[in-house]
């Protein structure tokens, strides 16, 4: 893995806390609350590692993560609907795979389906020639509200997929101690 690519794993993870959409009282937050927090944490990204972010960019982009107008780093796809369906990010991603050094796709899954969901982005991405980096939000249904559990990341690459990291979804459940002591594969 590269280093840039390393990094921006790190300053994701990081930088998802911040400026968080719901509290622990206040746990329920909208589709929209979700993109604009996703559109955040990817603009701080971007500028701590000296590029841009822009956003619906080239018709067709959630954002791209440039250095110049002709140097970019990452095109970055969202969706809200589950990751293991027929959503098609994962194909925009893919037929940009050369003009970047990364793409991103971060994404929602049920705990239980997150089998399916690697599954499904291992087919589409098993030949592509740049890596991957995928951040998956599971969650589990209480009636109709998505109670989030971890931030899930994993890297697909050269045929195969890792993940590299995991960590509550919610900043009030991290326990600080296991936090703090936890080892460089977790």
């Amino acid at each position: 893995m590269k280093r840039i690519e390393r990094d921006f794993i790190t300053l994701f993870n990081c930088l998802w806390y911040r400026d968080f959409p719901v509290t622990e009282k206040d746990d329920v937050a909208g589709r929209a609350d979700w993109t604009i927090h996703l559109g955040l944490v990817v603009r701080q990204c971007a500028s701590l590692l000296g590029a841009r972010a822009l956003f619906e960019k080239g018709g067709r982009t959630d954002a791209v993560i440039r250095f110049s107008e002709t140097q970019v780093l990452s095109f970055v796809e969202w969706e809200w609907k589950r990751a293991h369906t027929d959503i098609n990010e994962i194909d925009k991603l893919l037929e940009r795979t050369d003009q970047c050094v990364f793409q991103t796709f971060i994404g929602y899954s049920r705990i239980n389906d997150i089998d399916a969901a690697l599954e499904r982005t291992q087919q589409k991405w098993k030949d592509a020639d740049k890596p991957l980096i995928v951040f998956l939000i599971t969650y589990e249904l209480n009636g109709r509200i998505r109670s989030f559990q971890e931030l899930r990341t994993y890297v697909f690459a050269k045929g195969k997929y890792k993940k590299v990291r995991s960590q509550p979804a919610l900043p009030w459940l991290i326990n600080r101690n296991k936090f703090n002591n936890a080892a460089d594969d977790t």
